[in-house]
């Protein structure tokens, strides 16, 4: 399980208020006043953070904690800039139980912190953790300072055992793209985020086992990757599962075993050689997507000219690509962010119905004993640091579908056990839904290759976990 921070001992003390002071020693009647507001910052001094924003509060960095009984705050230090043409949304995790007269509420200001807007409130709350939505539409392109506010409106009496709380976790405010009638994604129905990653000598049986027993929750197998030999067991799935979104890899070229094109050619000209020489492996599968290289780090004045052809290329022949597969804590964000031209084209040129080329990256914990899912934002969620930069300039970007197409523990050859490894994909998933443009990851590793982690034991354990998991929404 992902920790749950509780706005938490390491924050001030814990966002624990109403009837329940928990970790709060109760306010002595000094205290029960209202608080004295926080000096603000000089707004010129003020750091002024982008989108996608995320909290999770594993350090109280950037947060800032005021009030005692009567009302409890939980202020941004920064201001988030919600600039662009999409809307955007924050979303939070909570928990708490709050009588009728208490409330939690949610306030933004559009001055720096002089005056106050209360754009969500609860009045009295009782729930596990649960989600909570709330729609900034109507503060696009403001500059905005956040806080949270819990407020107690019945006396407190010290005699009486606590009887309410509320905690918080995991708070982001992304962009969301409300589609009009131009553009509708076809691989937004409910699916798994987990995937596989298959190499050759792949075992079907557990695989095909695992896509079928998904597809009859309702949360089918999200995707699936394979590379040269296991074009068979994608075939089949695509056939049980066909909402399943296939990839496919091919390991040769007709100039033999090569993961990366010549970036000493001019771009354009390797495009329509590199697409050629794939073009006879790829014949042999039915994928949505195909990988086009592996672990590769061109200059971006090269990478540009030669992804917007190779899709150019691919539109012509009618099919969709996956471009960069940079490796795990690969590119720079400032490198990422020159290949904006390359999204901007993708978004401008769908590869089919309903579906936008895409981009694949790796992430994995790199340490052998680190978990992909616990390995930070250089890592497992680097995906965040490269559009952080890039949704500022071209919003619209968050359509672009993203996949891990390599993800999983350690540096990809440790062993960890089948409890490790669904813990993992467990804890990925949470934190990856809150990230709209990644579509799915691909878990490292099934079939045997050498001295590479093989999951395929682990295989009905994750399954269970996943019919679990799905199987409650």
């Amino acid at each position: 399980m992902p920790r749950m921070n509780v706005l938490r001992a390491g924050i001030l003390g814990l966002l624990i208020v109403g009837l329940a002071v928990g970790a709060l020693a109760v306010p002595s009647a000094a205290q029960e006043s209202s608080p004295s507001p926080t000096p603000q910052p000089d707004q010129e001094q003020v750091r002024v953070v982008g989108l996608p924003f995320a909290a999770t509060f594993d350090t109280p960095a950037g947060w800032n904690v005021s009030g005692a009984w009567r009302i409890s705050i939980l202020e941004y230090g920064y201001a988030i800039d919600l600039s662009g043409t999409l809307s955007a949304q924050l979303m939070m995790r909570q928990r708490g139980t709050l009588p009728i007269s208490d409330f939690v509420a949610v306030d933004l200001s559009l001055d720096g912190g002089t005056s106050w807007i209360m754009v969500d409130q609860q009045i009295g709350l009782d729930t596990d953790w649960e989600t909570r939505i709330v729609d900034l539409t109507y503060y696009r392109g403001q500059v905005i300072r956040l806080r949270f506010r819990v407020c107690t409106g019945a006396p407190l009496d010290p005699a009486d055992p606590p009887e309410g709380s509320y905690r918080l976790d995991n708070v982001t405010v992304q962009y969301v793209f409300v589609p009009q009638v131009v553009f509708a994604p076809a691989d937004l129905a409910p699916h798994t985020l987990m995937g596989l990653h298959l190499v050759m000598g792949a075992e079907s049986t557990a695989v095909i086992d695992l896509a079928r027993r998904l597809k009859e929750t309702g949360w089918p197998l999200g995707t699936l990757k394979g590379t040269t030999g296991t074009e068979g067991i994608l075939n089949q799935v695509e056939t049980i599962s066909p909402e399943t979104v296939t990839v496919y890899r091919a390991l040769a070229t007709t100039d033999g075993m090569r993961d990366c094109p010549n970036t000493h050619s001019d771009p354009v000209a390797e495009a329509w050689r590199w697409l050629d020489s794939l073009a006879p492996a790829w014949r042999g599968v039915r994928a949505d997507y195909f990988e086009i290289m592996n672990e590769c780090l061109p200059p971006p004045e090269w990478l540009v000219p030669f992804s917007i052809e190779a899709m150019r290329i691919a539109n012509q022949r009618g099919q969709c690509l996956l471009l960069f597969s940079f490796s795990a804590g690969q590119p720079t964000p400032e490198v990422f962010a020159q290949l904006l031209p390359v999204l901007d084209y993708a978004l401008k040129n769908p590869c089919a119905s309903g579906r936008l080329h895409g981009i694949a990256l790796h992430a994995y914990g790199i340490n052998p004993t680190t978990l992909v899912s616990e390995s930070g934002i250089n890592l497992g969620f680097r995906h965040r640091l490269l559009f952080g930069s890039v949704l500022q300039q071209l919003p619209e970007a968050l359509l672009v579908p993203v996949y891990l197409t390599e993800a999983g523990p350690g540096d990809g050859r440790a062993p960890f056990s089948c409890a490790d490894i669904v813990r993992d994909v467990l804890q990925y998933t949470r934190q990856l839904e809150y990230d709209p443009y990644v579509r799915g990851f691909h878990l490292w590793n099934v079939g045997p290759t050498g001295g590479w982690l093989d999951a395929t034991p682990c295989l009905p354990a994750i399954a269970d976990a996943l019919v679990s998991y799905y199987g409650s929404r």
